[in-house]
């Protein structure tokens, strides 16, 4: 019975062996990067909690139905230094044990926000016993001499401690957790850089800046020389592409090489510190940015000045410095607030960095955009408590898609949009003949019909062979037109239906004059309502229509 119920054991070891295995990031067959979680790539259709909101489980379990109707599946949220380890060498995992506890009961996977030594620039999150310290916990000082806010960057004890606290949340999630894979990414720190200034003037930071630019940092400048953003590249060569000497010597003596000799010190450390955890557990890691507005007419290079916006932190300026530096760190994102939306996309969405956008704000059309037009991991609006209501319809919607949408990131077949102020339409390739055009404003007039113009308005076009594709959105119209005067082409028909477990099913076949045949003379212009009453999934007025195309000679 003895070695019955040994080699029992054996064998369910083997099992858990197997069968555990981590979220990873992993290339798709177009070459698109995406997050596999239990061996299936997986769309992050996420939202922030706010800042306090994780450690108060009452409230957190008051949200979750909230969170779980919206069609939320990925929370991000943020576990503190301090919430952890309120004494030195005292862990309490207990409020962590909650959130999971909360998120497997809903079905909700989590990213964890780890808010260490810094948040938002400043530290206010680290415990008080490291803040009281500042002889052994130094702080980044001013011009002045005077200590700031902030826990400085050059500060061993520092690095030492929040180390320690980040490998003994990782080794205790793997130990709760390996097997369910709730949490399935971690942001290391939060928002890092010097405010106010444009680094830090410790003692240890003046002498560092005196010091030779690291060869690490000159192999990858040469190495990359063709790819290197913008700013970076500008300042080394405005400085004859030198491969030694200071950081002045090499980049010049100005903000900006503050803001690159920063950027390479606060990667250091957060290098040190990711790479620590994923010795214990190698989830996928990501550090956000809070990013500069973005100049016009101009966008780049003409940034403001650092130090206006966190100096040092991975702004697209410094990424190639931070991905020189930390190689534990899988992705660069950017929190994006501004009106510059695609812009700052455009600019994080390359081919050694995944588009995941950890903090921005719910606009409907920006989440279909960057899952499709950008094949973004992670869409995830901030203060996501009272917002639920802004992502329910537009989440519902890339639900339904996901399997679709990642079967065909990195494809030319697919491509995102949303309404901006002054789009009217656009047009979509779709064969050799063929042109789709989308419109955000009615292009035809139709009695007794009342059309919102302020509406939201956004979709993705999926094509899937030469005669047929799939327009899935919200308040659009769609035809077709041919690109050559020796041929017609027009849509025939649009079969309206939905997609279950990645499956498509029919619901009904628009046609004739419901297509629009009356009203546009000879091309049907076909309507993607805003009416609960025609679409048959999740009580939400966007739909998904399935087009077939006809072209014939004249």
């Amino acid at each position: 019975m003895k070695i019955h119920f040994l080699i029992a054991c054996l064998v369910i070891s083997a099992i858990v062996v197997v069968t555990a295995q981590t979220p990873s990031l992993s290339k798709n067959k177009y070459g698109a990067t995406q997050l596999v979680v239990k061996q299936k790539p997986y769309l992050l259709l996420a939202g922030e909690v706010y800042n306090s909101s994780a450690s108060n489980i009452s409230y957190m379990q008051q949200l979750m139905p909230k969170i779980k109707e919206a069609n939320i599946n990925t929370l991000l949220v943020p576990v503190s230094w301090e919430m952890i380890e309120k004494k030195e060498g005292e862990f309490d995992f207990s409020s962590v044990n909650e959130l999971l506890s909360l998120a497997r009961k809903h079905q909700i996977k989590l990213g964890i926000l780890w808010f260490g030594t810094w948040k938002n620039g400043i530290s206010p999150y680290a415990p008080l016993w490291v803040l009281k310290d500042v002889n052994r916990f130094k702080r980044v000082k001013s011009v002045s001499n005077e200590n700031t806010m902030t826990l400085s960057p050059f500060c061993e004890a520092t690095l030492l401690a929040d180390t320690k606290a980040y490998v003994a949340l990782l080794n205790h999630i793997k130990k709760i957790d390996a097997q369910e894979n709730t949490v399935i990414a971690i942001q290391v720190e939060n928002e890092v850089g010097v405010f106010a200034q444009t680094k830090d003037y410790c003692k240890e930071s003046i002498e560092a800046f005196q010091n030779q630019v690291p060869t690490t940092l000159i192999n990858y400048l040469q190495k990359n020389i063709n790819s290197l953003e913008i700013e970076l590249k500008n300042a080394w060569e405005k400085n004859g592409f030198k491969t030694n000497g200071k950081w002045t010597e090499v980049f010049g003596e100005n903000d900006m090489t503050d803001l690159f000799f920063m950027a390479w010190h606060y990667a250091s450390y957060i290098q040190q510190i990711a790479a620590a955890g994923k010795k214990v557990y190698a989830l996928s890691t990501f550090v956000n940015c809070w990013m500069p507005a973005t100049p016009t007419p101009n966008p780049r290079p003409n940034y403001t000045t650092p130090g206006k916006y966190p100096s040092g932190g991975s702004v697209i300026m410094v990424a190639d410095i931070w991905k020189a530096a930390a190689p534990a760190i899988d992705i660069l994102t950017p929190d994006i607030y501004g009106s510059d939306f695609d812009l700052q996309a455009s600019f994080f969405h390359k081919p050694n960095n995944p588009l995941f956008i950890p903090e921005t704000n719910a606009i409907p059309g920006r989440a279909v955009y960057s899952f499709t037009q950008h094949n973004a991991i992670c869409f995830s609006p901030f203060g996501i408590d009272d917002k639920t209501d802004l992502v329910k319809e537009e989440y519902g919607l890339l639900q339904q898609l996901a399997s679709v949408i990642l079967e065909n990131q990195g494809s030319k077949n697919m491509l995102g949009f949303y309404k901006k102020d002054t789009t009217s339409s656009i047009d979509i390739p779709f064969n050799q003949n063929t042109t789709i055009r989308v419109y955000f404003k009615r292009p035809f007039s139709r009695v007794n019909e009342v059309i919102d113009s302020a509406a939201s308005a956004y979709g993705v076009f999926i094509k899937l062979n030469e005669e047929a594709f799939l327009i899935a959105g919200k308040n659009i119209w769609v035809s077709a037109f041919s690109n050559n005067a020796a041929s017609e082409t027009w849509i025939k028909q649009a079969e309206e239906g939905t997609f279950k477990h990645g499956k498509w099913i029919t619901n009904g076949i628009h046609n004739g004059d419901e297509a629009g045949f009356l009203w546009s003379k000879k091309t049907p212009v076909y309507r993607i309502k805003s009416d609960p009453t025609i679409v048959p999934f999740s009580n939400t007025p966007s739909a998904i229509f399935k087009f077939q195309v006809v072209s014939y000679s004249k």
